[in-house]
């Protein structure tokens, strides 16, 4: 036909069919008409008319029935069989040849004939327009431009006319769908080919029926591309993801065989990359519309069928929609390729609200049940993706490339994740992100080894080398960011290799990821805490609106929509928990994070880990650049994650890893200087403390039986607790005063879990032998934590006592409702720091207890004697002194405060001590709160309100009258010495000077014990805040001298001023009544 008489379709056909480089018309390889007789292949002579079966069109049964029926055999005449006697045991009878039935001889099929059957069979097209249906029940479709084409020749379908058939055909398909019709030929000539079974000219067949094939692919991917070649109807969408949904195995889902087909051809025709990259992508835009609620599974088997062909996910992760570069934090789950797929969790609202409908209604084993099943369904969808993500890594080095790309945009673009203040509608969805750290996690299992062997794999120049993860703004371990600039900016050699590439982006997206969502998880929860005292507080104002409907209906609605954010966040919390506490994803990201901390301590310790040789602490006071210069997630992550699965799912840690967590733990606070942050170092503390908290039958917590047994804790533990717990002190936060006593709280919980090995007690008795000063330090903090918690708590419990007859008075009646309103947050307020000062009271006098029994030296020393025993005294004062009354408070227990019990601790402190003469010296000395009949009321109270042993009765007995003597003592001297001058007064304390000491900067003189005890907390001049320590001041000698003259003045004119006395009461007293001397 010329060029002026085709159609615009034809033409587009011939253009299509020269790129695809098919066989032409004159193909050799094409089956020639019928009526060229070069091509008649030689036959066999023909049977006797008689014997020829008559001629058959479409027998009943399959259309490729007869593809596999075999020509018959020779008759071959029968086999003479000799009869012998039986055997023993009676032999089957085999019949003969002759006996078997015989078959019919059916007449030899032709090629063109059988050609002509089968394309009509697979194609379901007639050249007659008098047949309608096929002997199966099929609807025939009539081609009557290709019946034209043929003329007056015979009326039989070659390959020659078999794209002109396909073309008309296919515009001809049911419902018009061309792709589909094409689709269903393709399965049908491909299960010809794979089932059939040919006689005759066998390869000559099966080339017909490969032509056929590849001609239903060429016109199957027209369809895609080009769908206007099949008329005007043009879907909308790929036509290829409708079959990509379905099961492979049905009529119209995409088969083996077709992705085969296309795999195969993929090079010889840009065509089919075409249409598989854009069928991924509407795969992918589709499935952002779907929720783990919807059929997202098909979704997932087709992109899975895509590319398990390692050409095709070559095609996929090059397209343009794979890894933007600049799409935003929030379009990464629905803009990327893979987004979609990764967005499925059921942290998604709609899917939190369907598992945990009504929250605040349901049990806990309702809740349970929900959040297993939550874990059980996205545990599944997990494997999917790891599936996926594998597949595209093991597809060779373009697409692992690309795949690292995804994963280095994904972490890379939510680093607002982690900000202070964190906006949910710019960064990607938790759900995403703990998608894609779990993601990670299993690509790093292979690498993860029980024995660390390829941990030298981890190269420790990655981040100098053109690094994926970008670390430019994140806060460093112990660096600033003009040293991490400096010791970056100079590049490594060589290329990092996929270990180390998976490695960081692993350690980036626990942080972006399941960090980020366990930290979003423990905000909720206060968030929503605060809305209920709202909603509650909302509730109390609704009389005002009573009498106005329309404001009363706006009241309701605002209220109404306050309930259901409520239950929108307790949703959001439930599944947020069931998907952070999955025990399997969490093991594995344990043993992650094992590499992590060998890894790290590696680094930080320049030894060979992990060896057979201890680790061997403390680190070197130069730090490694490659470790300080690190972003402080890497030791954040190991926290946050030890941190969760401690407190809410210990069980799934195994020995070796306690053992692990033990090591860094104690490591990073015993060299606290590595680390910069005060929240990591906190952290690690927060880990002990978890792991010696009771669970199931672990009486000491995950940790507690390590501790107390690891040689390594044995050495390094206490010291280490001691350090920080002198850090605590000054954290550099705006809330550091109240979190020093968090800190300081979980430390006594690990000491006390501790104590019960005498190794510890040993090591701290050398500790405050060989470490003096530190040691100092260490019980100055304690004592001045149990001074001001006792007064916050004690002073809590009197203006409870007050405010409470207060509220009874009439006087309150009398006051209008904002005085009222405010004396009752008052009292609350007084009730809330009393509960929380009262539980960190107990823990401190425990403490104490514990520390005094075994140190009673080191509590005695000048630095800190004084204190503690004005501390002593006072609270003695307030408990058992004229104002104990002011401690009666309703509902005691309600604040875990208990009088007696108190009492009795103060009283063991007391105790503990009471052999040492400075402790007696100092309690005498305190003016501002000793009294002896306090000691008096106390031994009452032992015996008759409290439960106390006899003998601690004695001793506290015999401690009373040992200060009364000392107060007696006290009380003569002081009267000795009279009113020293005030030049020779310590500035701070009030107090006659014994070592006189020089301050260099603020050139003041003051009493060497008082500035120690100053220094202890604050290391200035007390007196114009210059740093100060204790080896810069200045013994006073001139001082010191003019005080001695002065005592000694004193004493030689007290001594004198009681001789004189003396004599005068003698020359008194013979001045009395006369002797009488008469006899």
């Amino acid at each position: 036909m010329a060029d002026s008489t085709m159609s615009d379709a034809d033409k587009i056909r011939q253009k299509r069919l020269a790129k695809l480089g098919g066989l032409p018309t004159n193909s050799s390889n094409a089956t020639p008409p019928p009526s060229a007789p070069a091509a008649e292949p030689v036959a066999s002579p023909s049977p006797p008319e008689s014997q020829k079966s008559p001629p058959t069109t479409e027998a009943s049964g399959n259309p490729f029935a007869q593809l596999g029926m075999k020509e018959q055999e020779p008759e071959r005449k029968p086999t003479q069989i000799k009869i012998r006697p039986r055997p023993a045991s009676p032999a089957r009878k085999r019949p003969t040849d002759a006996s078997r039935p015989r078959s019919k001889t059916r007449e030899t099929e032709s090629l063109e004939a059988w050609q002509d059957r089968n394309l009509r069979a697979i194609f379901r097209v007639t050249l007659k327009p008098e047949e309608t249906r096929d002997t199966h029940g099929h609807t025939l479709m009539f081609l009557s431009s290709t019946r034209e084409d043929l003329d007056d020749g015979p009326l039989l379908m070659n390959t020659n006319m078999l794209e002109g058939a396909i073309t008309e055909a296919a515009s001809h398909a049911p419902g018009n769908k061309p792709f589909e019709y094409l689709l269903t030929c393709f399965k049908r000539v491909s299960r010809g080919l794979r089932n059939g079974r040919f006689d005759g000219e066998v390869e000559r067949k099966r080339e017909i029926l490969r032509e056929a094939r590849r001609l239903c692919m060429s016109y199957c991917i027209f369809a895609v591309t080009m769908p206007e070649m099949y008329g005007e109807n043009v879907p909308a969408s790929n036509p290829l993801v409708d079959h990509l949904l379905q099961d492979p195995e049905c009529d119209t889902g995409i088969c083996t065989d077709f992705l085969d087909e296309a795999n195969a051809r993929i090079d010889e025709d840009d065509s089919i990359k075409d249409a598989l990259v854009g069928a991924a992508e509407e795969l992918s835009t589709r499935l952002a519309g779907v929720d783990l609620l919807g059929d997202y599974r098909q979704y997932v088997g087709g992109l899975r069928n895509l590319i398990r062909y390692k050409k095709f996910a070559d095609a996929i992760t090059q397209s343009p929609m794979w890894a933007p570069p600049d799409i935003a934090a929030v379009d990464l789950e629905t803009k990327t390729l893979l987004g979609p797929f990764f967005r499925l969790s059921p942290m998604q609202l709609d899917v939190a609200r369907s598992y945990f409908s009504a929250p605040k209604t349901r049990d806990r084993g309702y809740i349970a049940n929900a959040q297993n099943a939550c874990r059980v369904t996205l545990r599944t969808h997990q494997d999917e993706l790891h599936r996926i993500t594998d597949q595209i890594v093991r597809s060779g080095a373009g697409p692992k490339e690309r795949m690292l790309d995804w994963f280095a945009l994904c972490v890379n673009k939510n680093h607002k994740k982690r900000a202070i203040r964190v906006d949910y509608k710019i960064v990607s969805s938790d759900g995403f992100m703990v998608n894609v750290t779990n993601a990670l996690d299993q690509l790093c299992e292979p690498f993860m080894d029980a024995q660390f062997g390829k941990i030298e794999k981890i190269d420790v120049d990655y981040l100098r080398r053109n690094p994926r993860v970008d670390i430019s703004e994140e806060t460093k371990i112990n660096a600033d960011q003009k040293t991490a600039d400096e010791f970056y900016a100079v590049k490594a050699e060589g290329t990092s290799n996929f270990i180390s590439e998976v490695f960081f982006l692993t350690v980036a997206s626990h942080h972006y990821g399941t960090e980020a969502a366990q930290e979003r998880h423990a905000t909720l929860k206060k968030t929503v805490k605060r809305m209920e005292q709202d909603l509650a507080g909302f509730e109390t104002e609704r009389q005002q609106y009573a009498n106005d409907p329309r404001y009363l209906a706006r009241f309701e609605e605002h209220v109404n929509r306050y309930k259901t954010s409520i239950d929108d966040n307790w949703s959001t919390i439930h599944a947020t928990y069931g998907v952070l506490s999955d025990d399997l994803n969490q093991a594995r990201s344990m043993q992650f994070m094992r590499y992590v901390i060998v890894w790290l301590m590696g680094l930080a310790s320049r030894q060979d880990l992990p060896a057979k040789a201890q680790l061997q602490l403390p680190l070197q006071t130069d730090q490694p650049d490659v470790f300080r210069t690190l972003p402080e997630y890497f030791l954040e992550d190991i926290v946050d994650n030890f941190k969760f699965i401690v407190a809410n799912i210990p069980h799934i840690i195994t020995p070796q890893q306690s053992e692990e967590i033990v090591q860094i733990c104690v490591t990073f606070l015993r060299n606290s200087e590595y680390v910069k942050n005060p929240g990591v170092k906190s952290g690690l503390v927060t880990i002990l403390f978890y792991g010696v908290q009771p669970f199931h039958n672990h009486a000491r917590g995950l940790l507690g039986d390590l501790l107390i047994g690891s040689p390594f804790a044995h050495k390094h533990l206490l010291h280490a607790l001691m350090k920080f717990y002198i850090e605590a002190e000054s954290t550099g936060t705006h809330t550091q005063f109240y979190d020093k006593f968090n800190i300081r709280f979980e430390i006594f919980q690990v000491i006390r879990c501790i104590w019960t090995n005498t190794m510890y007690r040993e090591n701290l008795a050398k500790e405050a032998t060989v470490n003096t000063e530190f040691f100092v330090q260490f019980v100055n903090m304690i004592v001045n934590d149990v001074t001001f918690v006792l007064d916050e708590s004690l002073s809590s419990f009197a203006k409870i006592h007050e405010l409470t007859n207060e509220l009874k008075s009439a006087a309150f009646a009398a006051l209008d409702e904002e005085q009222k309103k405010e004396k009752t947050e008052l009292l609350e307020s007084e009730k809330g720091k009393a509960k929380s000062y009262m539980q960190l009271t107990r823990e401190s006098m425990e403490t104490l207890i514990l520390f005094t029994e075994t140190l009673a030296n080191a509590f005695t020393m000048p630095e800190v004697v004084s204190r503690l025993a004005a501390m002593l005294d006072y609270n003695l004062d307030i408990m058992v002194g004229d104002k104990r009354t002011n401690l009666r408070i309703e509902n005691a227990a309600e604040y875990k405060f208990d009088p007696k019990a108190l009492l009795q601790d103060i009283i063991k402190v007391f105790l503990n001590l009471r052999d040492k003469p400075n402790f007696i010296s100092a309690i005498v000395h305190d003016g501002r709160s000793y009294k002896q009949h306090n000691f008096t009321n106390a031994t009452t109270l032992m015996k008759s309100k409290m439960v106390m042993a006899p003998e601690e009765v004695q001793a506290w007995e015999s401690l009373a009258r040992r200060v009364a003597h000392a107060a007696a003592e006290l009380a003569q001297e002081e009267e000795e010495l009279g009113e020293p001058p005030d030049e020779f007064l310590d500035p701070l304390m009030s107090e006659l000077m014994t070592d006189p000491v020089i301050l260099p900067s603020s050139r003041t003189t003051m009493d060497r014990s008082t500035i120690k005890q100053h220094l202890l907390s604050d290391p200035t001049d007390p007196f114009n805040r210059v740093p100060l320590r204790i080896e810069d001041v200045v013994a006073d000698v001139e001082m010191r001298g003019r005080i001695d003259e002065w005592r000694a003045e004193r004493m030689v004119a007290r001594r004198a001023e009681k001789e004189k006395a003396a004599m005068e009461s003698g020359v008194a007293a013979g001045e009395g009544e006369p002797m009488d001397m008469s006899s």
